[in-house]
């Protein structure tokens, strides 16, 4: 009987050996297959894509230049065709130690050959990019956001990632095997979605065209109802496809100077002007400009040292008579000239999106306006008051639009195939400032300055405009010479607006003779862009 057991005990045993090895041996088959076809494929990375930045059209501002990528398998012929390349003045390098399949960017000829594949894939960033500073860029790997809306909007972009892909097949040495073409293998590498902004292509391109020979500078162009910024430029600018040799440049170009702070000077005049208006100042008023005028022993010259004589708010406005506006601004107090700031938008920073908002400029407080002497420098956009472009252009919708301060808005929404926009940001209401009233004589004084006074210049061929121009002092000596801040704030078409334009040029000589002209040259390319 214990025997008989002993004998069935070993035949189950080995029944369980036999099972176990035969599941191992099926284990084993399978991870060797799988093994075997991944060593019989060797993929290759052609492209990656990401979420397009696209304008107010849809029309997308990134992805619009190709190049075109080689696939090379290497093979003798491969070899031949890439070296006449070279010899026809392609800048390539030929891996001739490579035994699996790589790629090389072509960017003057075409390469035809057994294991040479080409493909037309687009680059992120074109050589002369629109709104860099707007756009940003992407770290060095590519893989995500660094600055601006890639940055911002990184994990909404992302989550349009695709990639172009070959499997080529290969032997068991890796090699590829140049019998057999390679798989192309697409995922959502054609995808549409990503961020609809403001701005429009156009008026952006065209802006930057004027700005060009700026050496340091901002334009910027918005809306004068919703808001919307149409152009943002900032020069110099940086390029997103060398971003080490950007940074070389003692310039800067990495600040975006649209949302930078700065003196204001004389376009600041039209605030003092409109807070006197509402407080009850008579826009005819006359003052006797002797070309000074004296503050409790401080001496404010006016830029005209023999004086202008008897002139009024217009008259004023048209030659940027400084002891006018000092007198004003006295009137009218300090704190009234504050607080009408504040509600147009000046000391409040414009937050575009989450991660992405301009600086707040500054204001005189109430403590240092007790002296006349603050109030009266205040009064001219001197002393302790600085200001972004964004800033100064939110004034002139202001006055543009009939007195209703608006918000600043960079980002129109977001879109899954770059037809529709499936969301829309929040559009903040306008808000009265100042009256209809008052806002009707701004204009008027405006129109007058581009017509017949400091802004001449910025008056556009095609259509009419209004506008106050500024050289603002900045305290900032090169040897005994003072830089100065050229700036042209204006609006346009006069009679019917519809944008603001704002132009900051570092270094400039002047408003009127610096600044102005490119104000024109925006206005009329706007002009004509919408004409047809």
């Amino acid at each position: 009987m214990q025997k008989r057991a002993v004998i069935i005990y070993s035949i189950i045993i080995l029944m369980f050996t036999g099972m176990i090895g035969r599941f191992y041996s099926l284990a084993m088959g399978d991870m060797l297959a799988q093994a075997a076809d991944t060593q019989s494929a060797y993929i290759l990375d052609v492209a990656k894509s990401r979420g397009l930045i696209y304008d107010c059209n849809l029309n997308s501002m990134v992805n619009t230049t190709k190049k075109t990528v080689a696939a090379v398998m290497p093979s003798p012929e491969a070899m031949m065709a890439l070296t006449q390349a070279i010899e026809e003045g392609e800048e390539i390098v030929i891996r001739e130690d490579e035994v699996k399949p790589y790629t090389v960017n072509l960017e003057k000829t075409s390469v035809y050959s057994k294991g040479v594949e080409m493909f037309d894939v687009w680059e992120r960033y074109a050589p002369n990019q629109l709104a860099p500073h707007i756009i940003g860029y992407l770290n060095p790997e590519g893989s995500s956001g660094a600055a601006g809306i890639e940055l911002a909007y990184d994990e909404l972009l992302q989550q349009y990632n695709g990639s172009l892909k070959l499997r080529y097949m290969v032997d068991a040495y890796g090699q590829a095997m140049t019998t057999e073409a390679p798989e192309i293998i697409q995922d959502n590498f054609e995808s549409q979605g990503g961020v609809v902004l403001t701005l429009d292509s156009t008026i952006q391109r065209a802006a930057q065209r004027a700005m060009k020979n700026v050496e340091k500078g901002a334009a910027v162009v918005m809306d004068i109802t919703t808001g919307n910024l149409k152009a943002v430029v900032s020069m110099p600018q940086y390029d997103p496809n060398n971003l080490a040799e950007s940074l070389k440049n003692p310039d800067s170009p990495f600040v975006n100077r649209a949302f930078s702070q700065y003196n204001v000077g004389s376009t600041f005049k039209l605030v003092t002007a409109a807070a006197a208006l509402e407080n009850g100042a008579g826009r005819y008023n006359p003052y006797t400009c002797k070309g000074y005028i004296d503050i409790d022993g401080h001496i404010f010259y006016c830029h005209y040292r023999n004086g202008h004589g008897e002139i009024d708010m217009k008259k004023a406005v048209e030659v940027s008579c400084n002891p006018f506006f000092i007198q004003l601004g006295l009137s009218a107090g300090g704190k009234n000239i504050i607080s009408m700031a504040r509600d147009i938008g000046f000391s409040k920073a414009a937050q575009l999106s989450e991660d992405i908002k301009t600086q707040s400029g500054t204001l005189p407080d109430e403590k240092e306006l007790a002296s006349d002497t603050a109030v009266a420098n205040l009064s001219f956009g001197q002393g302790k008051l600085t200001a972004t472009p964004i800033q100064v252009a939110q004034m002139a919708c202001t006055i543009a639009n009939g007195g209703y301060a608006i918000t600043p808005r960079l980002v129109e929404g977001f879109t899954d195939d770059g037809k529709e926009i499936y969301e829309h940001t929040t559009i903040y209401s306008p808000v009265q400032v100042f009256s209809k009233k008052t806002a009707q004589a701004l204009q008027e004084f405006m129109i007058g300055n581009v017509e017949e006074g400091s802004g001449v210049n910025a008056k556009p061929d095609y259509c009419t405009a209004a506008g106050k121009t500024a050289s603002a002092q900045t305290g900032i000596y090169e040897g005994e010479e003072e830089i100065v801040h050229a700036w042209f704030a204006g609006y346009f078409p006069a009679q019917d607006p519809k944008y603001a334009i704002v132009v900051l040029v570092e270094g400039g000589d002047s408003g009127s003779e610096t600044a102005a002209p490119i104000f024109k040259q925006i206005a009329e390319s706007i002009y004509l862009y919408e004409k047809d």
